[in-house]
């Protein structure tokens, strides 16, 4: 092999990323969940563009097992989730992940399995599904835990843990977020019960960088662009604690393996800003009462890289 092809190979080895997919509903023909629902041969495609591109198809477990290594990774990966274990899945994407022995991960939303709601699956389904597959926890109530207190938070966990457990015969080791929405004292409460990684659906690949406890998802649909969600890469961020000055919060950072002069800052919808880079660390004022109650920042840049970051306070 020529030094340069070699070269190169081992250079895009070193950049690989991994994408956790996110999906809900197949061939659901209503029209409220079609920003939801994806038909049996979209996503044949998607597998197939996957597996045609060099994508090694990993189930969660590895991928967290990755990013707990801490070691750059060296070949590209995709992983297949699900929530909330819509009977459709059961019924169209199920036989086609078990005929490709491609691994993928359920999560469970509690009470519409338990309360034998009409458009989801059976617990027997469910430990069918979890002989070909990893299966999660996706709560109990399917409810904003952003907006539940403590007390509230703390028995819809429990509930939706010892239910799931006892009707699976295994412990969850991983859990995905309702909606995606989460809070730094969220985070704090699911990750007390010992899981191993909690999943979000913040846009993002996941590197050696992610955190396991919100790892980025891609959310797709029949009617999103899986190419250009495949070109997602990660943008490595890392917060200082805020401190306050004269009631603003002031948010340090810095950014790795980065060589442009700014990134783009979320703040909330009306609140987008442009920060430069000064030897890749920047700092901006943003005014708490405009923050909502996920405290979340959402980072970008122009070359499609991203990454969410929970504020934490001194």
């Amino acid at each position: 092999m020529k030094p340069f092809l070699a070269l190169s190979l081992l250079c895009c080895s070193l950049f690989a990323d991994g994408y956790i997919f996110c999906y809900h509903r197949f061939d659901d023909p209503k029209p409220k969940h079609k920003a939801m629902n994806i038909s049996s041969e979209k996503f044949k495609e998607h597998l197939k563009y996957l597996t045609d591109n060099g994508y090694k198809m990993e189930p969660l477990s590895k991928v967290v097992a990755n990013v707990k290594s801490k070691k750059p990774y060296k070949e590209k990966t995709a992983t297949i989730t699900v929530d909330d274990a819509y009977k459709s899945f059961y019924d169209h994407a199920f036989p086609i992940l078990k005929e490709k022995k491609i691994p993928f991960t359920l999560f469970v939303y509690v009470e519409a399995i338990k309360g034998g709601y009409k458009d989801f699956m059976t617990w027997e389904q469910i430990k069918e599904v979890a002989k070909y597959g990893e299966i999660g926890l996706h709560s109990y109530a399917h409810k904003d835990l952003t907006k539940m207190s403590p007390e509230e938070l703390q028995k819809d966990t429990a509930d939706s843990y010892d239910v799931f457990t006892k009707m699976t015969g295994q412990k969850p080791k991983y859990y995905a977020y309702p909606f995606g929405l989460y809070n730094k004292a969220v985070q704090a409460k699911i990750k007390s019960f010992g899981f191993e990684s909690i999943v979000t659906v913040d846009a993002g690949a996941v590197n050696e960088n992610s955190d396991v406890f919100s790892l980025e998802r891609i959310a797709m649909s029949g009617n999103d662009d899986f190419k250009l969600a495949i070109g997602v890469k990660p943008l490595d961020v890392n917060l200082e604690k805020a401190t306050v000055k004269d009631g603003q919060w002031v948010i340090k950072g810095a950014v790795q393996n980065f060589d442009k002069k700014e990134i783009r800052l979320y703040v909330n919808k009306k609140d987008k800003r442009v920060l430069e880079l000064n030897n890749s660390s920047f700092e901006t004022l943003i005014d708490p009462s405009k923050i909502n109650s996920k405290q979340k920042l959402i980072f970008s840049t122009d070359d499609h890289r991203y990454r969410a970051k929970l504020i934490e306070k001194d």
